[in-house]
């Protein structure tokens, strides 16, 4: 979704790039959402002003605010997936496995390098999209059990993706399809809180990578060593430090 902003703080200022009137209604409750307020907040005069369109254009488009705000979700969301997908992939094409332990260094240091590279494109992803993932998360809390349901549809969606990756092409090894998807949606879960430090504490970035890809490290491993304690005593694998 493309991204408007206005440096001269004019809220009423109409929406210029977008052709589609859809687009164009979708990015305007964006930017009205993204400093304190929430889309059910929002009035369609409002968004419809904001966006230079006659507010009866917004029904041809959305039956509601909801449903604007789930057709921004879907939109964003299925761009964050492809790209997570794509990146987890990358190693499995070169040949890698996380079930071949044959060379213990090389393994750890190919899943930390795949670690650090999904981490990084998550939060680039956050950067690229500030005012899209802060409404996003805000809502995840919000007053409309709509969008509630429809952000905990999109953060199961990508942990149901990293477990299938993980199983069905990298092959970790010794873990069961059900303990994996709950160590993904524990790490889905714990991006959120990692990205919105990310894009508040941009001193820290370096840091706040390293704690990411940490996090999910400790829990993969955790996972392998508690239903195969022998296959990482015998690999003899160190851990890696911050």
């Amino acid at each position: 979704m493309a991204k408007n902003s206005d440096d001269r703080g004019g809220k009423d200022k109409p929406i210029e790039r977008s052709t589609s009137g859809r687009q164009k209604l979708m990015e305007a409750a964006l930017e009205l959402a993204a400093t304190t307020r929430s889309l059910a907040s929002l009035g369609l005069r409002e968004v419809a002003r904001h966006a230079g369109l006659n507010p009866n254009t917004f029904y041809r488009h959305f039956k509601d605010f909801d449903d604007l705000g789930v057709a921004m979700l879907d939109e964003l969301g299925s761009e964050l997936r492809a790209g997570l997908r794509e990146a987890r992939m990358r190693p499995a094409k070169k040949g890698f496995k996380l079930s071949d332990f044959s060379n213990p260094a090389e393994g750890l240091a190919q899943a930390q390098a795949l670690a650090r590279e999904s981490v990084g494109l998550v939060l680039d992803f956050v950067m690229d999209h500030r005012e899209a993932y802060t409404v996003g998360i805000r809502e995840l809390h919000g007053t409309s059990a709509v969008m509630r349901r429809a952000m905990q549809g999109l953060l199961d969606g990508i942990a149901v993706d990293m477990t299938e990756d993980l199983l069905g092409v990298l092959m970790l090894p010794a873990v069961s399809h059900e303990e994996l998807l709950a160590v993904a949606r524990v790490i889905v879960r714990q991006m959120v809180f990692f990205s919105m430090d990310y894009l508040e504490q941009p001193s820290r970035h370096a840091e706040i990578k390293r704690e990411a890809e940490r996090f999910i490290l400790l829990l993969f491993w955790g996972a392998i060593a508690a239903r195969a304690p022998d296959l990482l005593s015998q690999a003899k694998l160190k851990f890696p430090t911050i």
